[in-house]
């Protein structure tokens, strides 16, 4: 029986009542605003960061292979790869573990083996987890709700930055309390101020003195003569009207918030016109496109491979897991078509590996090398003077 099944038959559920989750912990900023996992996906910034960074590591299918010399053979996908539990697909499951671990810095994943065999895998929440050390100083695990204590082979632990000496990794949401906040002052105090009108949208002046009682009346009647009215004014005595207006711009917000996403994007590693929905005058195709490949060398790799090492853990002896890149650094067709044409005449690829690449059916034939040099002979064409390099029966990552 696992550990979920252990809980549902105690009656407690597996998700605790979720403002006792995300009150914990709470982060206080300068601005007086509180981080919460909550409060901080209020913030358009860090909502839009942390999806980008989950959607692109899970849209990644990710394969299993083992090593045969120096080449990667892939290996049939398991159930557990698929399907790593009864409630989630595989892009759900690897979506809640990184944006899990771009919030909270840890990730906990339950695993627990049948017959040496991963049965399955489930994240659980940081706050759930509580760290300690048995008598050899190993780690140890226990999940509220349990009262089962854990070892490494169960739970695995993935840190986005841990220091030596320390039980967990740096949480970014901590890490980002100020900035976080900031922002969720600003939205704050936006929408009390357009929400509480707190300026008139007119002024009407006069040299003369007037009681509060009159300038009341004056104004009420104002109110109810041109409210939502396009009737013409006529003012007397000296009165004049002036049209007050108060722009986000004139209050220097815009620029703040600003500032605030070219933070958040600096600290994740985003380029920033992945999350400002514009890249300014200055980004031109060639910019944009190395910046999605830098995005992807420097900002999701790392991610990938903290993950690829851990479910590789779970797997047995000699089997490994690997993200395929290729749906991310995906090039347009003709450069995709080019880079394919030099690879079939160096060797290095077949058509048919190419054609598996664009998603087409294989070709009779077309598991044969082909060596193409200028000035030379042919390797793997009929009636070529080379003999074939052979075929390659082994599909490669």
């Amino acid at each position: 029986m696992t550990l979920f099944r252990k809980l549902e038959a105690r009656q407690l559920p597996f998700s605790i009542d979720p403002t006792g989750i995300t009150a914990r912990p709470l982060y206080g900023s300068s601005a007086g605003e509180v981080v919460t996992q909550d409060t901080a996906f209020t913030s358009t910034a860090i909502m839009s960061a942390i999806t980008l960074l989950a959607d692109s590591v899970a849209m990644m299918p990710l394969y299993p292979y083992k090593e045969v010399g120096s080449r990667l053979e892939r290996l049939p996908m398991p159930l557990v790869l698929r399907k790593p539990n009864a409630e989630q697909t595989m892009f759900d499951f690897v979506h809640q573990t990184i944006a899990t671990l771009a919030v909270h810095g840890t990730v906990f994943i339950y695993a627990p083996r049948e017959g040496g065999q991963l049965i399955e895998m489930r994240n659980i929440h940081p706050d759930r987890v509580a760290i300690t050390l048995d008598e050899n100083g190993d780690r140890q695990y226990e999940i509220i709700g349990s009262k089962e204590i854990y070892s490494s082979d169960v739970i695995k632990q993935i840190d986005w930055l841990r220091f030596p000496n320390q039980s967990r990794g740096v949480s970014p949401l901590e890490s980002l309390r100020q900035t976080i906040g900031t922002s969720l002052a600003i939205d704050r105090f936006l929408a009390q101020f357009y929400g509480d009108g707190a300026t008139p949208s007119s002024v009407l002046e006069t040299d003369n003195n007037l009681s509060p009682e009159a300038a009341e009346v004056l104004r009420n009647t104002w109110f109810d003569t041109h409210y939502k009215s396009r009737k013409p004014a006529v003012l007397t005595g000296g009165l004049k009207w002036r049209s007050v207006t108060v722009s986000a711009a004139d209050m220097d917000t815009i620029n703040h918030r600003e500032a605030i996403v070219r933070d958040i994007a600096r600290a994740y590693r985003i380029p920033l016109h992945m999350i400002n929905g514009s890249g300014g005058d200055s980004q031109t195709y060639q910019n944009v496109e190395s910046a999605g490949i830098n995005f992807l060398r420097h900002t999701l790799m790392p991610y990938c491979k903290r993950l690829e090492d851990c479910i590789s853990e779970l797997l047995p002896p000699q089997e490994k897991v690997r993200f395929d890149t290729n749906e991310i650094a995906r090039a347009d067709q003709l450069t995709r078509v080019r880079a394919q044409q030099t690879m079939i005449m160096s060797g290095t690829l077949t058509p048919n590996e190419a054609r598996q690449i664009e998603g087409r059916e294989p070709y009779e034939g077309g598991d044969q090398f082909i060596l193409g040099i200028a000035g030379a002979p042919v390797a793997g064409v009929e009636g070529g003077d080379l003999p074939t390099l052979g075929t390659d029966n082994q599909v490669a990552l």
